[in-house]
């Protein structure tokens, strides 16, 4: 009986081929009628009653051949219920002599692309035999297509299920049944086409097809979209095979290569490594594909991470735990920053530290509002926004490249009288009267809003707004951003952590239980504050007197932190409970403006006790912001409690 067999795996272009021989008129290609796999019509029945979607195409070859419309062909397919497969076929060799070309008698050949044979090569081997004459039409697709385009595929889990354990070993398994099964057939019935070659230059392709088909070679072969071919049946006909066919109106070459771009050989196994290299393709010489540049990048992170991990060795516990708590802050404050914050065309001010995420000596009674931003010729940004009544400060300052700091703006230079501001951003040269502008150098990667409370339970944040001039409508993320800012954020945590440690190692070693100015161009500093720096220490029944007097300045206090920089747990340790901060409204002082802090571990009935929280060492930093007069240094004692006690009896 004149029958041959299209076969490949799912995703091979099985369907693209199947219609470009039904353009041929010795042949008859219909759409998949899903006959092949089975022995009789009563299995098929059992497995479409699950697959309902694969129910057309014997339909559809019907209404083809007998020119029924759906409901009769509907009826007509019901009375192969009890048959067996074979008589099937012979119910359509039969019909197709009756319908032969030109009325000489002569049976058009019956081509049946079945891609479902790959998943049942004992069925292969009963065509095999019922059909020993019949012709094989193997083709094969990059593995790196079939497994991409499996994956897209819109309902793969439950579409290609019986195929392979995962859309990764589909090429693999059905490509390994058929080439077992094709090393027992005759060579001259059989004939290997490559989807790569089909769609790039078809004609020399199926000319080979035609040849093994045995008919000669005809144009029509040639336009895959010329005609109907049962590509799109009458209405209330079930579309069937690949429904990308129906959007395209040419062969595209393009298809041959598209879903290579994100495929990486290292997700598919060794097997399918070294048939892929039997069946002429490499995949050991593809480049890795941009997601799996993502992959790489974020193992970096994470390995960057572990390393900084292991270099936390400091001598107390509380220190040590706080250390790697500090560290997976940082992590997602990096990650923060340079991926979901990074965005310089559409940016937007976030909070880039607050209670549980401090870096570089924060302030309790500050909040830290950043946006990205990226300077160059004919960037502008603007910002907006309105200051409540009472504020205490309000800052705009640049940073740039490595936390360098830029220039900046005070309150009093860009707020107006009622509030409101509006600033442009830029590095070219701004008019020299059109509003407030604050220019950069070119290199600049983010602006900081600061805003300074001295009580937080009266006194309103700010309102911000931020964007970039004609910037245009945000595109999709991309693999190549997204390794961009996972490698930023790398560094980020990186510099981060050395300098906190640099810190750390000064700090403990020059400034034991005194106040040393602290040049904080290093730390991401406010540059309108000074600062003073102490390393704390002193035991457990001891308590730590700092005396001074408060200066002259826009706002001043005092914060204890932890050996990793970062305040300590403030909204824990507030009122009477005891303060890990104190400002310049809260310090009792004397008539003259003297003061002396406390600070203990318990507390000692002191007015402006200070509490480490079971520290038994740490930061102490005293800020004064646009001071009128140099710091004072204040003065430090240590005493037992019991002798303070005792003096106070």
């Amino acid at each position: 009986m004149p029958v041959a067999f299209v076969i490949g795996a799912p995703r091979s272009g099985t369907t693209l081929l199947r219609v470009m021989l039904a353009g041929h008129p010795q042949l008859f290609s219909p759409p998949e009628m899903v006959i092949a796999p089975f022995a009789t019509m009563q299995e098929r029945k059992a497995r479409l009653a699950e697959r309902f979607w694969e129910k057309g195409g014997l339909r559809r070859a019907l209404m083809e051949l007998d020119g029924l419309d759906v409901d009769a062909a509907k009826e007509r397919e019901a009375t192969f219920d009890d048959k067996t497969v074979p008589e099937v076929y012979q119910y359509l060799f039969d019909r197709l002599h009756d319908d032969a070309p030109g009325g000489d008698g002569t049976e058009r050949i019956l081509v049946d692309k079945c891609p479902h044979l790959v998943a049942t090569p004992e069925a292969l081997t009963r065509l095999a035999t019922w059909y020993p004459d019949a012709r094989w039409i193997w083709i094969i697709r990059h593995p790196g297509s079939v497994t991409r385009s499996v994956e897209n595929m819109p309902m793969a889990e439950v579409m290609l299920q019986g195929y392979a354990p995962e859309a990764r070993s589909i090429w693999h398994h059905a490509n390994r049944n058929l080439q077992r099964f094709l090393a027992g057939v005759p060579d001259d019935r059989k004939v290997l086409v490559r989807y790569e070659e089909l769609v790039a230059d078809p004609r020399p392709v199926l000319e080979r097809v035609c040849a093994t088909l045995g008919v000669p070679f005809h144009d029509a072969v040639l336009d895959p979209y010329e005609g109907d071919r049962m590509r799109e049946g009458p209405p209330g006909a079930r579309a069937v095979g690949d429904p990308n066919m129906a959007g395209r109106g040419k062969i595209d070459p393009e298809l041959a290569t598209k879903w290579l771009t994100g495929f990486d050989p290292a997700s598919v196994s060794p097997e399918t490594h070294a048939l892929a290299r039997d069946l002429g393709y490499d995949l050991g010489a593809l480049a890795p594909p941009p997601i799996t540049q993502v992959t790489m990048a974020m193992n970096a992170l994470f390995d960057t991470a572990r390393e900084l991990e292991a270099r936390i060795k400091v001598p107390a516990d509380l220190d040590a735990v706080e250390g790697r708590r500090f560290l997976l802050r940082m992590v997602s404050a990096s990650i923060d920053l340079f991926v979901e914050e990074g965005d310089v065309e559409a940016p937007h001010f976030h909070h880039s530290e607050g209670p549980t995420r401090k870096m570089f000596a924060d302030n309790p009674d500050a909040d830290y509002l950043r946006a990205p931003i990226r300077l160059g010729p004919g960037r502008v940004y603007r910002v907006t926004g309105t200051v409540p009544p009472g504020t205490q400060y309000v800052g705009m300052l640049l940073y740039k490249r490595g936390g360098m700091v830029g220039n900046r703006l005070q309150d009093y230079a860009f707020v107006q009288p009622d509030g409101t501001f509006d600033v442009r951003i830029t590095s070219d040269e701004p008019p020299a009267s059109d509003g407030v502008w604050l220019k950069g150098d070119g290199d600049e990667t983010a602006v900081m809003i600061r805003q300074y409370y001295t009580d937080r339970a009266t006194q309103p944040p700010v309102t911000l707004h931020v964007e970039r001039s004609g910037a245009a409508a945000p595109g999709p993320l991309t693999p190549q951003d997204l390794t961009k800012g996972l490698e930023r954020a790398r560094r980020n945590l990186t510099t981060v952590f050395e300098r906190t440690l640099q810190g750390y190692t000064f700090a403990s070693q020059m400034a034991l239980n005194r106040f040393v100015a602290l040049d904080g161009e290093q730390f991401f500093p406010t540059p309108d504050n000074s600062y003073l720096l102490c390393w704390y220490r002193f035991g457990e029944d001891q308590v730590m007197f700092v005396r001074g007097r408060l200066p002259k300045a826009r706002y001043f206090s005092f914060t204890l932190y932890n050996a990793w920089m970062e305040s300590l747990d403030y909204t824990r340790h507030f009122g009477p409970t005891g303060r890990v901060s104190l400002n310049h409204a809260q310090i009792q002082t004397d008539d003259q403006g003297n003061f002396e802090l406390c600070l203990a571990h318990t507390d000692p009935g002191h007015p402006n006790w200070i509490s480490t929280t079971g520290h038994a060492a740490g930061y102490l930093l005293a800020r004064s912001l646009l001071p009128e007069e140099a710091l004072p240094v204040p003065t430090i004692e240590v005493r037992y409690a019991r002798e303070w006690r005792a003096s106070k009896a």
